[in-house]
């Protein structure tokens, strides 16, 4: 690679490559397709373009996008010039999206036409922020079009130095499952490690597809696009999650590989038909960036005919902590190994490692560990202790040295005393034929201080009392640890990638 700025990975693709289609991009309006070297001259001519903005090296550039094709190569002009990707999920509030405006001090902000309203309100009064940039049809004042900016000459577009390990690649917030979200300051050492080391785990050839779904605003989707570039990968991008959509891309375009968190697979399954849905092509159906139910493992795994391979990471490392490996078998319930490089253990409450086998948090340390939490030094010095990251998730390493998931800290309850796993009962919960998702939440007690509950959605059809679900429980789990109240939902509030977000089920549930 020409040097360490992450921008380089799309000309190195370029070099080692040679021209070829990367991108196939299925939107409203049918296929669009462009090459890589289509791609590099875009992103070279918006470098320039935003040059000519008043964007330079540090500067913060925010995007509000849904999946669109433009997407990689506005990714790759940010970085080659040395300015940092801002991506935020365009389906926060305007209130949202100005406070994580206003918190990087973004200094120029990309959306498009269905987006920019919200945007507008958004950005109303800030200092810091210079420019709209809008991508697609709109008129007014306080923007400024996206084809106006790449149609600069590219001669000015090549990738500067950078210090890979101080200046940020990207600036990505936590979705804020457990309070204010986080700006997640990734450096480009941080992001190429992470590729690189988590290609030689997945591998790739020129000319396989991965069908990108994922939101494009998430680490899950940043690497789904950017990884694929060493290994000449085609990226089969989609607008936003349909699952009878992509179970017909999947057969339509040969797929090899598609990335899914554990809400998409299963509504994957739901739809399912074996008798017009063809997944023989898949060479990895990597599920991630969520706890996968035992029951919607084995019985995705039953209908579709293929392993699922999992994986376990978060935004404060880039992507990956973990992956299941190809020349490994795949045991239920595990995450896989740790990457290449990169240091894991298990810790208990006063911070002291434990056996193989016993449950604690999952802490790490190594080169795809972010820098920081961008004006949080607090919150930076509490979950980098010493150079480890303390992820507050909860598991354990088995004799092999595959990591299990088993819950968060925080979702951890505290009855009369004893720490309660609420995916214990989760896991019982999913075994009953009525119930579609639940989480296994703490409610208020006045003798114990903190009871055990579930919140359940019903499969569409189905019916289910809380007595009957009560006494379903009562037969598998101890009378201590079963949940006593059952909370019954249409649907669970989740986050853009579809994690289920707890800490507002306990706010509504409170409130009732």
């Amino acid at each position: 690679m020409q040097n360490s700025n992450i921008g380089s990975m799309l000309d190195q693709n370029v070099q080692d490559f040679g021209e070829y289609k990367q991108l196939i991009y299925l939107g409203p309006e049918g296929e669009k397709t462009m090459t890589n070297v289509e791609t590099l001259s875009r992103a070279r001519r918006f470098s320039v373009g935003l040059q000519k903005i008043g964007v330079q090296r540090g500067s913060i550039v925010g995007s509000v996008l849904g999946n669109i094709p433009e997407i990689p190569e506005i990714i790759n002009g940010i970085n080659r010039m040395g300015a940092t990707y801002l991506p935020i999920i365009f389906m926060l509030t305007a209130p949202e999206i100005r406070y994580i405006l206003e918190d990087s001090a973004c200094k120029v902000v990309i959306t498009e036409a269905k987006l920019l309203p919200k945007v507008r309100e958004a950005a109303q009064g800030l200092s810091s922020l210079k420019q709209i940039v809008l991508v697609g049809e709109g008129e007014g004042e306080d923007i400024r079009p996206y084809a106006e900016l790449i149609k600069e000459d590219d001669a000015r577009g090549d990738v500067v130095d950078v210090d890979p390990k101080e200046d940020i690649a990207v600036l990505m917030y936590t979705s804020g499952t457990t309070g204010f979200p986080k700006g997640v300051m990734l450096t480009h050492h941080n992001l190429l490690t992470q590729f690189k080391v988590g290609m030689t785990v997945w591998g790739g050839k020129k000319g396989q597809i991965m069908l990108t779904t994922v939101p494009m605003n998430h680490i899950f989707g940043v690497i789904s696009c950017l990884e694929g570039y060493s290994g000449g990968i085609v990226n089969l991008l989609m607008p936003p999650f349909d699952p009878r959509k992509v179970l017909e891309a999947i057969r339509d375009y040969k797929v090899s590989f598609i990335p899914v968190v554990p809400t998409m697979l299963f509504y994957m399954l739901l739809l399912f038909d074996a008798k017009k849905d063809d997944l023989s092509s898949l060479d990895l159906l990597i599920c991630s960036g969520g706890p996968l139910a035992m029951e919607t493992l084995e019985q995705t795994q039953k209908a579709f005919g293929l392993e699922i391979t999992q994986g376990y990471g978060c935004t404060e490392v880039a992507g990956s902590i973990t992956r299941q490996r190809r020349d490994w078998p795949r045991k239920p319930g595990s995450t896989g190994f740790p990457l290449p490089g990169l240091a894991l253990k298990i810790i208990d409450m006063d911070g002291k490692e434990v056996p193989r086998g016993q449950e604690g948090q999952i802490i790490c340390k190594g080169p795809i560990v972010m820098k920081g939490y961008l004006n949080k030094p607090k919150e930076t010095a509490d979950a980098l202790i010493n150079g480890w990251l303390h992820t507050g998730d909860m598991g354990h390493i088995d004799e092999d040295g595959e990591v299990f998931i088993t819950g968060r800290l925080k979702d951890l309850i505290i009855k009369g005393g004893e720490n309660i796993d609420p995916g214990v009962a989760e896991g019982w919960l999913y075994k009953h034929p009525a119930i579609l998702e639940c989480a296994v939440i703490a409610i208020p007690d006045p003798k114990y201080h903190e009871e055990v509950g579930a919140a359940v959605v019903l499969k569409p059809g189905q019916k289910a009392t809380e007595e009957e679900l009560l006494a379903f429980l009562g037969e598998h789990l101890h009378h201590f640890v079963a949940p006593k109240k059952i909370f019954f939902f249409p649907s669970l509030p989740k986050t853009g990638l579809g994690k289920i977000l707890k800490r507002e089920i306990r706010r509504i549930v409170n409130e009732k």
